[in-house]
């Protein structure tokens, strides 16, 4: 598929690197001659210098010839106009970033009347799944496949679950119509084999049916964990604005630290159920009077991710029970989880996962990135022509790294031991570590996979 990227910032990069190994026909736009020279040295793409909103760039033949066309600069504005105009010279999909919260929350016309097939904010994606892990009332975070039928469940051992610390994979007494896919310990992620061993601190990954998972996430809940109630945030950007609408709409009322007296001014206007102070989130004193050592979260998310670490750490020394930081780049997450980080967020890596998962369609029916993107979860429609048709799961050869988790035929849904044999247009939800998705893709379908 050959797909427009334009602007070449860190986002454009994340979803370019990504594309590219999928390998997608790229064109990439954006105004800095040198970072596209830099590009081209990197991945095999069509770099093209110049201006996003000129009717003259967005007319030529290699932009006009893309089944997609993402904006994501850095300005609102040109990503609405550029998704406009070229949808209007005939390109079928079009997908914007927008992140200020007027245009993303009070578009004056609809996206349809913009152009526009999706709008990403990642910012906001961001603060969404910050409140989420501040809230929740069980330590566990699901996403549904299947049409709702199939559901992964993530949640973190802790030495409460004496039944399964230091167990067998084998051992564990979960529901039948369950299975352990992966483990993450340490920022690293592990496909189990039976002899693998669960250790506290480790982030069991299981998929299952829906039945099936809502019983085991009712087996493991924590009676003591009832969500945050005191919550620090650290800056007053668009994450910690977006942060403290949803918090404040749940019934939060979470204190903001920000150092800038204009930004301070609006947050108080347009957050009037938040408290929001002027000050160094780096004073320590500072969080000290404002009780660090009883709140229930802390979430650093100013613009620099060193200061989001090292603040994190700092907060969970003086007694923070849960810290959240915001990272840039998706390659610091691991590291900050591994220093005693509880969630390390990644807007980029959120956006990246949102725009693949729609760019995929057709077979490819849905894509979660676990771990920023060292684990992926992907569903999709066995073709029927596929090789590995007619066999029996034990029989296919799948690399190392691959587990199928689940398989729905028709309205039947089944977690695959080695006696199951797949079937055309079975859908398929499939667990992978260190492979791409067109590589699955192509290992199920007609292409020629991985150990063929």
């Amino acid at each position: 598929m050959r797909i427009t990227i334009i602007g070449a910032g860190k986002v454009g990069l994340e979803i370019a690197r990504r594309l590219d190994k999928d390998n997608h026909d790229l064109v990439i736009i954006d105004r800095d001659e040198t970072r596209l020279v830099q590009i081209e040295q990197q991945m095999d793409v069509l770099c093209v210098k110049g201006n996003a909103s000129s009717a003259s760039v967005l007319k030529l033949p290699e932009v006009l010839q893309s089944e997609l066309v993402a904006a994501v600069t850095n300005s609102d504005e040109v990503n609405m106009i550029a998704c406009l105009m070229v949808k209007k010279l005939g390109v079928p999909r079009t997908v914007a970033r927008i992140r200020d919260p007027v245009y993303a929350r009070d578009l004056v016309l609809s996206k349809e009347d913009l152009g526009l097939d999706l709008i990403i904010n990642p910012e906001y994606s961001a603060a969404l799944e910050i409140a989420r892990l501040l809230t929740v009332s069980l330590p566990m975070h699901t996403e549904p496949f299947a049409d709702g039928k199939v559901q992964m469940v993530d949640f973190i051992v802790d030495d409460s679950h004496h039944h399964i610390v230091d167990h067998k994979v084998m051992d564990i007494d979960i529901p039948r119509s369950c299975l352990i896919v992966g483990i993450s310990r340490k920022g690293k992620m592990i496909v189990p084999g039976g002899a693998d061993r669960i250790l506290t601190g480790d982030t069991l990954y299981l998929i299952g049916h829906v039945d099936s998972i809502k019983k085991f996430a009712a087996k493991f809940k924590r009676k003591r964990n009832h969500g945050a109630t005191n919550v620090i945030i650290l800056g007053g950007g668009r994450i910690g604005f977006y942060l403290g609408e949803k918090l404040c709409s749940l019934g939060i009322r979470p204190k903001i630290i920000e150092q800038n007296p204009r930004r301070c001014q609006e947050l108080a206007e347009n957050l009037p159920d938040a408290l929001v102070l002027q000050g160094d989130g780096s004073d320590i004193e500072l969080l000290k009077r404002e009780g660090i050592r009883d709140t229930d979260g802390f979430v650093a998310v100013t613009g620099f991710d060193e200061e989001n670490l090292l603040l994190s750490l700092l907060a969970k020394q003086l007694g923070a029970k849960q810290v959240i930081a915001k990272v840039g780049r998706p390659s610091y997450a691991p590291l900050i989880e591994q220093l005693g980080v509880d969630a390390a967020i990644s807007p980029r890596l959120i956006m990246a996962s949102a725009i693949l998962r729609y760019i995929r369609g057709g077979r490819l029916l849905s894509l979660v990135l676990l771990l920023n993107g060292q684990a992926e979860v992907i569903e999709l429609i066995l073709h029927p022509d596929s090789r590995k048709v007619g066999k029996l799961v034990s029989k296919l050869g799948l690399p190392q790294g691959i587990i199928i988790g689940a398989i729905k035929r028709d309205n039947e849904i089944l977690i695959p031991k080695g006696d199951v044999v797949l079937n055309g247009q079975d859908r398929l939800v499939v667990f992978t570590v260190g492979h791409n998705p067109g590589e699955i893709d192509g290992l199920f379908n007609v292409g020629r996979g991985l150990s063929e």
